[in-house]
Parts: structure tokens; C-alpha cells; sequence
């Protein structure tokens, strides 16, 4: 019960987290199932840990940038609409964030 009510806590702060320039790019929902848990656990540690091209949750993660300046600043954008997409039961999504002519992106598939 108490994972329940961090969990809750965590996505409900990731929502608020969301950047007006932030937007899904894509996103399927069609290509296998997921663990939404292991998804939403996964996206809480990728904010500190920037491990592109990792596996976890059973999808490989991508971070990348163009001139932005901070991947932290990335997952602040989008963390909030990939919590939404994983609960819309995502297995393909990406997330991209703009600040100028600056751009980061960030997902999994």
C-alpha cells in the first residue's frame, strides 16, 4: 500500500513537471505488452541517471540533445507525458522538448 501511495505521489509530481513546449512525437501502444510498473520505475531513475541506450523495464530508453542545456531539464519537460503514455499502456513513445532552436528528446521503444 505504501508503493501505491509513493507511486501515486511521484506521477502526480511528474504531471506537474510538464513543459508547455514539451509534446509526445510518438507514441504506439500496439507493439507487445508492458510492465507499467517497471516502466514508471525506470522513468523515476532515468531522471538522475542519463543511461542512453540502456535496457530497463524491457525497452531500450533514449536521452538526446541538440544544443540543450541539461538532460535533467529534459526529463522535467517530458517526465510528466510519458507517465501518461505508460498508463495509456505505451510500448513505443517519444517525448521532444524545445527552448529556442534548442531540442532534447527522450523515450523508449
Amino acid at each position: 500500500m505504501k508503493f501505491t501511495a509513493a507511486f501515486a505521489a511521484i506521477a502526480a509530481f511528474a504531471v506537474s513537471q510538464v513543459s508547455a513546449n514539451a509534446s509526445i512525437v510518438r507514441q504506439y501502444n500496439a507493439l507487445g505488452a508492458t510492465d507499467q510498473v517497471a516502466l514508471h520505475n525506470c522513468l523515476t531513475n532515468y531522471r538522475w541517471d542519463n543511461w542512453d541506450g540502456q535496457d530497463c523495464g524491457g525497452r531500450g530508453w533514449f536521452k538526446g540533445s541538440h544544443k540543450y542545456k541539461s538532460p535533467t531539464d529534459c526529463y522535467d519537460a517530458c517526465a510528466g507525458l510519458l507517465v501518461q503514455a505508460i498508463n495509456q499502456g505505451a510500448s513505443d513513445v517519444e517525448c521532444d522538448d524545445f527552448e529556442g532552436s534548442a531540442r532534447c528528446w527522450m523515450g523508449f521503444h
